[in-house]
């Protein structure tokens, strides 16, 4: 899909059932503390010159009540929220491979930061890949020369 422009992404665990398991009680059931779970198990994120977390749709943001990226990552780091994300259906986690791999482009880049040097994209899974190659497909038209390399938490 990508092969002349590959994503440099850097996972820290292999996913696995018990990972899973977090993930819905925390995505799918809006269990908010474990959050706080998440960002212990991150501890320290590659350096760059911005980090910019994936977004939650705007019906899942209203469902849960909170974004379940830049809640990880906010104690962290310093977030640049420069994406913004198109309302979708359904959720990633309950897509088959080849669904989510047909899923359309539904991120814009926020044109009023002046991203440069190294951006870092924040996500929780990378599964196919196929949100984190949008995400930083919208960024690259907007800040043509940045680096771009993404972060997760699991693959």
């Amino acid at each position: 899909m990508y092969p002349d422009n590959l994503l440099k992404n850097k996972a820290l665990y292999r996913y696995n059932d018990a990972f899973h398991d977090l993930m819905v009680n925390y995505k799918r059931y809006g269990d908010f503390l474990l959050h706080e779970v998440l960002s212990y198990l991150v501890k320290k994120l590659p350096k760059a010159d911005f980090y910019v977390p994936v977004p939650s749709s705007p019906s899942h943001l209203e469902k849960r009540k909170f974004d379940t990226i830049s809640e990880i990552y906010k104690d962290l780091v310093p977030l640049t929220f420069a994406l913004t994300k198109d309302n979708s259906q359904q959720a990633q986690g309950e897509k088959n491979k080849q669904q989510r791999l047909a899923t359309k482009q539904t991120f814009k880049s926020v044109k009023k930061y002046k991203l440069s040097g190294r951006i870092l994209l924040l996500d929780d899974i990378y599964t196919t890949g196929r949100t984190l190659y949008h995400a930083r497909d919208a960024l690259q038209q907007a800040y043509p020369k940045i680096e771009i390399m993404s972060f997760t938490i699991a693959r």
